[in-house]
């Protein structure tokens, strides 16, 4: 990776000259990396609390059932109120959330039709009128930025959008029904926070939704509404910029002051890498101290004595080195008496001097640590050493490991 780098900046420096030599005259090179975008992509994501919007309409509506045509139409219109909450997740897409009802009118031939209102007319029909409440969710296309490009300042934009939801007409029989609705806002920008939509909607719900049975299958509503929308900040999207490097006026000054400056930067690197191989052989050659393991010592002592011999010391100087080159291990120190000889208590008293002697002279004569030391008398035994029976000698002794 290292001699790549260095490669690529040694050819960097041989072109340099190229250039100067070439053209006298300033030179200025811009290289720029295009981001490819479709109406779809090439924006900045948009976090969650971002490009929400609230709208408010109000307008008329008619409805379409099997008699409705009997009458006239502009008798049918009742009015419509909507509102709405919902957010865009690009500049083309985006989902609402919409309420919206009040009076709907129509006729029927059922004088017992559960919307039939007063008595019959010449014509033989009944008026009804109720009210609807629906909420449904919706798709939003916004088919401007889709085909002419995002723009914020765009006076005019086209937003079809499609939906399914429930209507609700309140009656005392219960009739909740399910309904799918279509239809076009058209957006007029006020200011960056506020437009004017005009929304045109038409709407399918079943067929016994006024009450009535026969004929298709379907019926539906088309409205008008007129309102506003507020946007909440963030309002707008970012585009990712393409990324653009600039190279301008290349002297012979320039290129003498960018050739020195890359020859320091070589030399950095070529120092660094010394040091960093300094290193990697500094970790391989480290010695890794191996525990030392050993036999256990026993020092022998005269009969009655506690006091340690030059014989003796010799070889607890050797045994207190590998005691030293353990430092994470603890050894116990144990003394021992004579059975044959003395009391119980005054060989368990005899026995405990000669183990702390030992102690003693591993700590303070040949520097080991106290706390790598435990010290423990165990009075006096027979027959320590059971290869050796009846060489009650061999029981004074302290044992070290």
């Amino acid at each position: 990776m290292m001699n790549m780098k260095k490669t690529f900046i040694l050819l960097f420096v041989a072109i340099l000259p190229l250039l100067a030599n070439a053209q006298r005259e300033e030179v200025k090179v811009k290289v720029v990396e295009e981001v490819k975008t479709t109406p779809w992509s090439g924006f900045v994501t948009n976090r969650f609390w971002d490009n929400w919007f609230i709208s408010i309409n109000a307008g008329g509506q008619v409805y379409f059932g099997e008699y409705d045509s009997k009458d006239d139409f502009g008798r049918r219109i009742t009015p419509a109120f909507d509102f709405a909450v919902g957010k865009w997740f690009m500049p083309t897409l985006g989902a609402r959330i919409q309420a919206g009802g009040f009076t709907l009118k129509g006729l029927t031939g059922d004088p017992d039709n559960i919307y039939a209102k007063g008595p019959s007319r010449v014509d033989g029909y009944y008026k009804q009128k109720w009210q609807q409440f629906n909420v449904h969710v919706d798709g939003l296309l916004n088919l401007s930025n889709w085909i002419g490009g995002y723009r914020t300042d765009r006076f005019y934009e086209a937003v079809p959008f499609a939906g399914f939801g429930m209507i609700h007409g309140c009656s005392s029989v219960d009739n909740t029904k399910f309904m799918f609705d279509a239809g076009l806002i058209n957006k007029m920008r006020l200011s960056d926070a506020f437009d004017f939509n005009v929304e045109i909607k038409g709407t399918l719900v079943p067929q016994e939704f006024d009450g009535d049975s026969g004929g298709s299958k379907f019926e539906g509503m088309v409205g008008v509404t007129v309102g506003f929308t507020y946007k909440f900040n963030q309002r707008n999207f970012r585009r990712e910029k393409p990324t653009e490097v600039v190279f301008t006026g290349v002297s012979p000054e320039m290129l003498s002051a960018a050739e020195a400056k890359l020859a320091d930067q070589i030399r950095r690197a070529d120092r660094l890498q010394n040091e960093l191989d300094q290193a990697r052989r500094a970790a391989q050659q480290k010695q890794v101290v191996k525990e030392s393991k050993a036999a256990p010592l026993a020092i022998f002592f005269q009969i009655n004595k506690a006091n340690i011999t030059n014989k003796e010391m010799i070889n607890l100087k050797g045994y207190a080195d590998i005691i030293k080159n353990n430092p994470g291990k603890v050894y116990q120190v144990t003394g021992y008496a004579d059975k044959a000889t003395g009391t119980a208590a005054y060989n368990q008293k005899l026995s405990e001097k000669r183990a702390q002697n030992v102690a003693d002279a591993l700590v303070k004569k040949f520097g080991v640590n106290a706390s790598q030391l435990q010290v423990v008398g165990k009075g006096g035994v027979s027959d320590l050493y059971s290869l050796y029976k009846g060489e009650i000698q061999l029981n004074r002794v302290v044992i070290v490991e």
